[in-house]
């Protein structure tokens, strides 16, 4: 069976991650010259070396959860992934749910829904009422009539 696919990005962090990863690039020059001092004799700059990297590191790391996309994936089955630049993790597989139409001019979103959509115009927000957890999703037409078909359930009130 062929898949249907939407996607979403969570960029809005996008600035801050250049940031910084450019303060994390400039680190990483000063400990190429605290290496080439080091190897030329001062012992003490291995210290700074060593801070450094853990400098660089702490810059880095948390980069790597800034920016993420949201992915929609029906095959088999609808099932939601967060993408990040280094891994795909499952969000959830949906198996046993129930579907709400979610008003987004006129209700607020509780504070325990989980949003997984940006703030796309075209799309319907409903929510997702699992076992584990209540999900707020963008879906577009074809999406919603390939859930509702395929596991055989109608929108609730």
């Amino acid at each position: 069976m062929n898949s249907y696919k939407l996607s979403y990005s969570f960029d809005e962090k996008k600035p801050l991650k250049t940031a910084l990863l450019a303060i994390a690039l400039g680190i990483d020059i000063a400990n190429l010259t605290f290496l080439m001092a080091a190897i030329n004799g001062d012992c003490k700059q291995f210290a700074y070396l060593a801070v450094g990297i853990v400098v660089m590191l702490a810059l880095r790391l948390p980069t790597l959860k800034l920016t993420f996309r949201t992915e929609y994936v029906f095959k088999d089955g609808f099932a939601v992934y967060s993408i990040y630049p280094h891994k795909k993790e499952l969000v959830f597989f949906l198996s046993d749910f129930e579907i709400y139409p979610f008003d987004k001019e006129k209700d607020v979103l509780p504070e325990n829904v989980k949003k997984l959509y940006t703030a796309e115009g075209d799309a319907e927000i409903y929510l997702l009422k699992t076992i584990e957890c209540v999900y707020a999703v963008a879906l577009d037409d074809y999406m919603l009539a390939l859930i509702l078909s395929f596991y055989g359930k109608s929108l609730a009130d």
